[in-house]
């Protein structure tokens, strides 16, 4: 057993966020409104980065773990993130183009855009399926989306540790700057309703000199940080920020209610914000 499959068996919801899951704190002393703890999907090594809990998702329940099992999900995940960056990722023949309508208040027309699909195979079945290609246009990665709320795996990456440039790759500044959030449908939801200079940085702790130097040579000259409305979010964001100054670049934290994020915005809130920071 591997840890992602022990918080399946606990019935903990998780978000996957690279090699990690993203649940709310295991502490007893945390009221972890948010989720601020990043757990090892393999390994089961966790840390709360809110309040600074760490330990071992086996043995904080009293679980087996098989290390031959962790080895040799090691070395499929090698060998899948390998492919990934060398030749990419083939998008399936048999996958369908989304047709459910809109989405968690995203339209149809944008979900086409970002070119929103399905596909009927184990992991990601019953999930709306977004390629994502890195900023020559390979398809470096899919994720899915669950359309269930109520799913203990919020998401799912392929492969597993695949390295996430920033979505899209190839971005449209407004005023020379673009919007970094934490996840696809924050961005989504942004991009929807007005503001197209959005990028999904897939996680606070995804943000990093390489990436945002990329942003730079395609003529961003400033970054406005729109992270969630929580303490994990607030703290990534003094980070982001000050790796942006580092390279010069205008950077700003667009500061959001308390547990409230991007993609919870209605279209009047982003029209609001539209104006505020760009006129």
């Amino acid at each position: 057993m591997i840890a992602e499959e022990l918080l399946q068996k606990k019935g903990i919801q998780y978000q996957i966020s690279g090699k990690d899951a993203k649940i709310h704190c295991l502490s007893p002393d945390h009221d972890d409104t948010n989720p601020s703890m990043r757990v090892d999907r393999v390994t089961g090594v966790f840390h709360c980065f809110s309040c600074g809990f760490k330990g071992n998702l086996f043995t904080f329940f009293g679980a087996p773990s098989s290390p031959t099992e962790v080895r040799i999900h090691r070395i499929k995940e090698k060998i899948q993130k390998v492919k990934s960056e060398t030749v990419g990722i083939q998008l399936p023949k048999d996958r369908l183009e989304w047709k459910g309508g809109g989405f968690r208040n995203i339209s149809e027309e944008t979900l086409a855009i970002w070119d929103a699909f399905t596909w009927n195979v184990p992991r990601f079945e019953n999930r709306i399926i977004f390629p994502i290609r890195d900023i020559t246009g390979k398809t470096v990665s899919l994720i899915g989306r669950s359309l269930d709320d109520f799913s203990t795996m919020k998401y799912y990456i392929y492969p597993t540790g695949a390295e996430m440039p920033f979505c899209p790759a190839k971005v449209k500044p407004m005023q020379g700057r673009v919007i970094l959030t934490e996840g696809i449908f924050d961005a989504l939801n942004l991009w929807d309703k007005g503001l197209k200079n959005s990028v999904c940085c897939f996680g606070t702790q995804q943000v990093s000199w390489v990436k945002l130097s990329l942003l730079k040579l395609q003529g961003v000259q400033g970054i406005d940080i729109m992270f969630d409305g929580d303490e994990a979010g607030r703290q990534a964001s003094e980070k982001a920020k000050e790796i942006g100054e580092k390279l010069e670049m205008s950077a700003r934290i667009v500061k959001l209610r308390d547990n409230v994020d991007p993609g919870n915005l209605t279209r009047p809130e982003i029209e609001r914000l539209k104006e505020k920071l760009y006129g």
